[in-house]
């Protein structure tokens, strides 16, 4: 008898086709697993060449940092203000992405000017500055004497501002990753992939991965060891994860080294953050940065300066590494405890809009800093555009946050109001905005109305719409149990065999790593598992375990774990076979090696006599 695969099961995953038996072969003789070729193809890459690639992981294929569109002329400008000792300001942003590529060109700078020439930084205040140049900092910096500041992560759409400081006598050099608008800064020089005029190959590059192709540049110029170059990479794997740049291409290879570095760093302010973060040295992975540092880094500029974090990651000193750590931490804290109490209040007002397509919560003097993570966990939950807005009683101004699901293409819906806004700025998922109160009703009628008149299908042909957003409130990715998991509802592949459950598979996956964006854990699916018994576990009852019995009376596959899936006991109570979605998960102790399955969801199997799907079965070999 075949099966068929639960229809509820279908209506939320979809399952990626098998690949050929001809790029199978192709991938055997390479010496390539076929359980690699399935799951790289999955993810984008198509030809063998690619999969070696990335399996690789070979520093030295990685591009040349001179072919980035204007490395040259950057490269050139800063060895002239190295060599007359000119002041130089490395000038960034308030996230973690920001604070770590300008912490990494600081250090890199450090090590190749003159004892005696300046290098100092600024990082804007990301609730009095805004992100990017400003027009202050500009006035401040010529003060102090710079003659040349170089940007991480920041100031591809400032026209405005990089004129003034070429009327000031200041030089810029732009390093960013954000979209560049139609008119171009004219800047000295600017390193930014997504021109229109760049052919560098690889677009999806964060802010600390420009600083690094620019301090490779810079090291390579004056004959560095390459070992120099590599100690850099623990600060590009903390900021590419923290921005949940898509792991795939240079990004993969420069993160899967920076965690190898970051295993061993001996960076005072990264040794601290660890021991903050309770991690330990030799076992850190992409989760312990996306849940345990980048969140300590964020809140600095979240709640307070970005300087704090910076100065910390370019400290040499332990005592003062202990003390920012210390500070760091504490900030944390309060910022989790603010979401906290954020969060219910905009959670009672979704409830109170549950009709709505569109959700606008709002309060007064709430912090700006995590309004951003608010609406994206509500936005998650209720699977609508949320938008949280915080007024200022004394001012009678407004600065909101907006986050949308795919589908609802929230700049393009905002830019139908910009008559209304002071200024707003951000992309198809994520906006921020800034607005009269007494405006905001309006704003929230328009948005439905936009939704209700057709907004939907006009967001499909503008999906890629991105405006800069001088508000400051989406300059960085919010990280998030939502952000990490699986985005896309697409299984990998249909395990058929359930000896296959074990560490030796499971590390064969471990060698895709790291997983994130673009790079997803792999999924998997088995069907008409016996169900033989269930029971809850967890702190609150809250977990759902199962044991299974294998298909064809096959041994058993480890016991299913259901996070938060208590509430499904009742519902499998006199189900005999079921159909998982799930992932394969271990301690990783290769001396007491040991798997479970963390499911993802669960069916009632439904037999059918129909031709059963196509199915894979990996080692199978």
């Amino acid at each position: 008898m075949s099966l068929e695969i639960s229809s509820l099961l279908m209506e939320t995953w979809g399952i990626y086709p098998q690949l050929s038996a001809d790029l199978f072969q192709q991938g055997k003789e390479a010496g390539i697993e076929a359980l690699h070729m399935q799951i790289l193809a999955n993810r984008g890459l198509k030809t063998v060449d690619e999969m070696l690639a990335f399996l690789q992981v070979d520093y030295h294929l990685t591009r040349d940092p001179l072919t980035l569109i204007d490395m040259s002329r950057a490269l050139g400008r800063i060895q002239e203000a190295l060599s007359k000792q000119e002041h130089i300001t490395v000038y960034g942003d308030y996230d973690a992405d920001g604070v770590t590529s300008s912490a990494l060109l600081f250090r890199a700078l450090q090590r190749l000017k003159h004892p005696d020439a300046i290098l100092d930084y600024h990082i804007p205040h990301r609730l009095h500055d805004g992100c990017g140049l400003n027009m202050s900092a500009l006035d401040m910096l010529k003060q102090r004497g710079t003659r040349l500041i170089i940007t991480t992560d920041c100031a591809s759409s400032d026209v405005e501002q990089v004129a003034y400081a070429n009327a000031s006598g200041i030089d810029v050099i732009i390093t960013d990753h954000h979209h560049t608008p139609a008119v171009l800064p004219q800047a000295y020089a600017m390193v930014n992939p997504w021109r229109a005029d760049c052919h560098y190959g690889e677009r999806y590059l964060c802010g600390v991965g420009i600083a690094f192709k620019l301090t490779q540049a810079l090291f390579r110029a004056y004959h560095r060891p390459i070992a120099e170059e590599l100690e850099l990479l623990d600060l590009v794997a903390i900021g590419t994860i923290a921005d949940i740049a898509p792991l795939l291409g240079e990004n993969h290879t420069l993160v899967r080294l920076g965690l190898e570095q970051l295993n061993v760093t001996q960076k005072p302010g990264l040794r601290a953050l660890i021991r903050a973060a309770n991690l330990q040295p030799g076992k850190i992975r992409e989760r312990d940065i996306a849940f345990g540092i980048s969140p300590r880094i964020n809140a600095a500029g979240r709640m307070k300066e970005a300087a704090i974090a910076f100065e910390l990651l370019v400290t040499d000193d332990e005592e003062e590494a202990a003390r920012r750590v210390v500070e760091l931490d504490q900030l944390n804290i309060e910022r989790q405890r603010q979401t906290e109490e954020l969060l219910v209040n905009v959670k009672m007002q979704a409830v109170q809009q549950s009709e709505k397509g569109v959700i606008v919560a709002v309060g007064d003097d709430w912090h700006e800093g995590i309004i951003g993570l608010i609406a994206g966990k509500v936005s998650e939950e209720v699977q609508k555009p949320v938008l949280v807005i915080s007024n200022n009683p004394a001012t009678g101004m407004s600065r909101g946050s907006a986050r949308s699901q795919k589908g609802f293409n929230i700049i393009a819906a905002l830019r139908g109001f910009a008559d209304k806004f002071e200024r707003y700025g951000g992309h198809a998922q994520a906006a921020g905005f800034t607005m009269r109160h007494e405006d905001i009703g309006l704003l929230h009628d328009y948005l439905l109305a936009w939704q209700e008149s057709g907004g939907l299908s006009e967001a499909a042909i503008i999906e890629g719409t991105y405006l800069p957003d001088p508000t400051g409130i989406v300059t960085e990715q919010e990280s998030s149990e939502a952000t990490t998991t699986l985005t896309l509802n697409m299984v990998d592949l249909i395990f058929t065999r359930s000896e296959l459950l074990n560490y030796q598979t499971y590390k064969l996956l471990r060698q895709l790593r790291p997983f994130g964006a673009g790079n997803p854990e792999p999924v998997f699916m088995m069907q008409h598992l016996q169900l033989i018994n269930t029971w809850t576990s967890g702190p609150n009852r809250q977990n759902l375990r199962l044991r299974l019995g294998g298909p064809n009376n096959r041994l058993p596959p480890p016991v299913g774990t259901y996070t938060r899936g208590a509430s499904e006991q009742a519902r499998l109570a006199n189900v005999s076979h079921v159909d998982i979605i799930f992932r394969l998960e271990s301690v990783e102790d290769d001396l007491r090696p040991e798997v479970w399955i963390k499911i993802l969801e669960v069916q009632p199997s439904v037999p059918q006599n129909a031709e059963a799907s196509p199915e894979i079965q990996p080692g199978a070999d």
